[in-house]
């Protein structure tokens, strides 16, 4: 009976919009992750290769474990920007198991990048084949995907179940595909965009504007 309630409360939880200031502290703090994580940590740690290409190759090889440690921060950053969009939206997630489901998958890749770094100078992902990374990358446009199925209201508005998983399909597929094509860029500045936009959001507003969208709510 507690185990039910307790997971009653994790899902009530997950469904409930996160208040604006919410918001932009976990904005905030998916971007600090991302930056850290991306920039920080590899122009602290990582050296750079000399002209020697022996010890060039020792070099690259004592990058390894910093580069990827450095990515798991990173993509952990997406937990709170998948709370701040949430937040921006300002809509209760229905069925919140979508949005338990949402930060399950968003933690494969961290965790899969997690196992690499403590397994090298053995790896784990390189002997699973050439498809390892590309599938690692689509977890994210499938979090994407089961996120807005969730919280957007033009898929919580969907005439059927079909037309729903349709629409977040599409949307998990723009985000995997912007990702592909301008990372490392793209979710920083994505980032960046939503805390701006829940600053500029009036205190105390709440729901979904239909004339103005999520950053015109009043």
């Amino acid at each position: 009976m507690t185990d039910s309630s307790s997971g009653s409360s994790v899902l009530d939880r997950l469904a409930a919009a996160p208040s604006r200031t919410a918001g932009v502290v976990a904005a905030a703090l998916a971007l600090a992750m991302m930056l850290i994580g991306a920039v920080v940590l590899p122009s602290t740690f990582v050296a750079v290769p000399d002209g020697d290409q022996v010890d060039g190759l020792e070099q690259l090889a004592s990058n390894t474990v910093p580069l990827l440690l450095g990515n798991v921060l990173a993509f952990l950053g997406f937990l709170p920007l998948l709370t701040a969009v949430h937040a921006l939206m300002g809509t209760r997630a229905t069925p919140a198991s979508l949005m338990l489901a949402a930060y399950l998958v968003l933690l494969a890749r961290p965790l899969a990048l997690g196992v690499e770094a403590a397994a090298f100078p053995d790896s784990v992902l390189i002997p699973l084949g050439p498809l390892v990374p590309y599938l690692l990358l689509a977890t994210t446009g499938l979090a994407a995907a089961l996120a807005s199925a969730a919280i957007v209201p033009l898929a919580q508005a969907a005439a059927s179940p079909v037309r729903r998983a349709v629409l977040a399909a599409g949307i998990g597929v723009l985000v995997a595909l912007a990702l592909f094509s301008f990372a490392p860029f793209i979710a920083p500045l994505a980032t960046l965009g939503i805390g701006v936009a829940l600053l500029m959001r009036k205190r105390g507003g709440s729901g979904y504007d239909p004339a103005n969208g999520p950053a015109g709510q009043h």
